[in-house]
């Protein structure tokens, strides 16, 4: 008889804890501050203990920011671009690796209040990484703006221009120009689809290994779950990674290939 350890499903919308006025605080939006008040004390120790001659654990944090930067420059293959969206892709994998594996350290989520844990996994309520993927393609948006000048970048979706420019070429050229008019169209669905597959994607992975867990945990609970949890820590680490390398890809695609 294995040894086993009860579980609840944990539920797909966050729980409220209490309200602020008509704003509910749920489970999932405290832990999002908790991780940001941790962070912004981190950092904060960290500048003030800054050295020239670094130590140990100013060592490891340069030599992860460098391997942020060179796969940043894989994924663009421009150092000025990289140098760019480095704070803000780095601050996104930081931000994201945190909040997927936060719910791991034993007993955090098991605070309770009225029955409902007040600390949650951010990444497992939808609303959460709904909004960081809309903020991401927002702000890769008002990029592209700034780069292309605001008719530049109408023109990259709508481009009746060319169509004109294409007949007074000939027939076949007007042809490939209508083509490319309704390719263009569909790319405006393909930047609004961008933040559902990025939001999804974080949210359907993570959340899935939370149900796992706890029927792993509920099954037997020995060695196995032990496993499991390393997976989990493994793909927590990845997913993020996807996410930062997404949103720096689609990044670098909205930029002028000259710049």
């Amino acid at each position: 008889m294995f040894f086993q350890v009860a579980g609840e499903i944990p539920n797909i919308q966050p729980e409220t804890i209490f309200m602020i006025g008509n704003f509910p605080v749920t489970n999932s939006f405290l832990m999002i501050n908790l991780i940001t008040v941790l962070l912004v004390i981190f950092l904060v120790w960290f500048n003030r203990n800054l050295k020239i001659k670094p130590q140990a654990m100013q060592t490891v944090i340069e030599m992860f920011l460098d391997s942020i930067m060179r796969l940043i420059d894989q994924i663009t293959g421009k150092r000025s671009v990289s140098e760019k969206i480095f704070p803000m892709i780095t601050s996104l994998f930081i931000f994201v690796g945190i909040a997927n594996l936060i719910g791991l350290i034993p007993g955090l989520t098991s605070i309770t209040v009225n029955g409902f844990s007040i600390f949650r996994t951010p990444t497992t309520d939808f609303n959460t990484t709904f909004s960081i993927a809309l903020v991401m393609i927002v702000l890769i948006q008002i990029q592209s703006i700034i780069d292309w000048g605001i008719f530049g970048y109408i023109g990259r979706f709508i481009q009746v221009r060319g169509i004109i420019e294409g007949f007074k070429k000939g027939l076949g050229e007007g042809m490939i120009a209508i083509i490319n008019f309704l390719i263009g169209l569909l790319d405006i669905i393909s930047e609004i689809a961008k933040v559902v597959s990025l939001s999804v994607r974080l949210f359907g992975n993570i959340y899935a290994g939370e149900i796992l867990m706890v029927i792993i945990l509920g099954a037997f609970a020995y060695a196995l779950p032990a496993v499991w949890l390393g997976m989990n820590l493994f793909t927590g680490i990845i997913q993020a990674l996807v996410f930062g390398a997404l949103t720096a890809a689609y990044y670098g695609t909205a930029l002028k290939e000259e710049n």
